[in-house]
């Protein structure tokens, strides 16, 4: 019988690892062994085994031999359903978040904001992914419906690999083209603007998930096809 210590240390693997997968710490394709999970962690590595395990019985990995697994490589039609997904479930809890805007909120929100322009300058790409992550989950919890978080952390665990591919072009000119819109769901927020904050959220998510698919269907067309 496993003791509660070793299911909380699961636990806490499981958590930690969904979270550098959500906010795209490792890329599509990338190996992740449980040798350097445990390393990395500083844990044995019978606890990040299970929750290796577990993710790969979800589908958000990929089992392999050797004790390891792969973030996996989705097609474009994979992409546009999860694209089409998060558009219903995060335009909702975007929708109800900001029904319950208010300046400390708004707050908040620009807080992350303001570092995440920051690591952007600096071309931290690490710290840029982490932050477009928490920025979007500050805004979705304010919805306080955890099932639906439960449902949006599953579909990024799913994307957030991806955020990869959107760097450096489509960063760059999304910056151009759409300006500050993240200050613009700041704004929404404090004013309970729903329809704004919710119109904000359609267009990142519409536009960067199909930019990822139109950059997965190039490359499958590039690919060679063997004889």
């Amino acid at each position: 019988m496993k003791s509660p210590t070793s299911d909380m240390l699961r636990d806490q693997v499981y958590e930690r690892l969904g979270e550098l997968i959500r906010s795209g710490q490792f890329a599509p394709g990338e190996k992740i062994t449980i040798r350097n999970l445990a390393r990395d962690f500083e844990m044995s590595p019978t606890p990040v085994r299970e929750a290796l395990y577990r993710l790969i019985s979800e589908g958000v990995l990929q089992g392999e031999a050797n004790r390891s697994a792969l973030i996996p490589l989705l097609t474009r039609e994979q992409i546009c359903e999860l694209r089409d997904i998060r558009l219903h479930v995060e335009c909702f809890a975007a929708e109800r978040a900001a029904q319950r805007g208010t300046p400390e909120f708004a707050v908040r929100l620009r807080a992350i904001s303001t570092k995440l322009k920051k690591a952007r300058a600096e071309r931290d790409r690490r710290a840029d992914l982490i932050l477009v992550y928490r920025f979007q989950f500050e805004l979705y919890g304010e919805c306080q419906m955890p099932n639906l978080l439960k449902i949006i952390n599953s579909l990024w665990l799913k994307s957030g690999p991806y955020l990869n591919l959107l760097f450096p072009h489509y960063v760059s000119s999304i910056s151009t083209a759409r300006g500050d819109w993240r200050e613009r769901i700041a704004i929404g927020v404090e004013n309970q603007d729903a329809a704004m904050v919710t119109e904000e959220i359609r267009q990142d998510i519409d536009q960067s998930l199909t930019y990822i698919a139109d950059i997965i269907d190039a490359a499958a067309i590039l690919r060679p096809t063997r004889a």
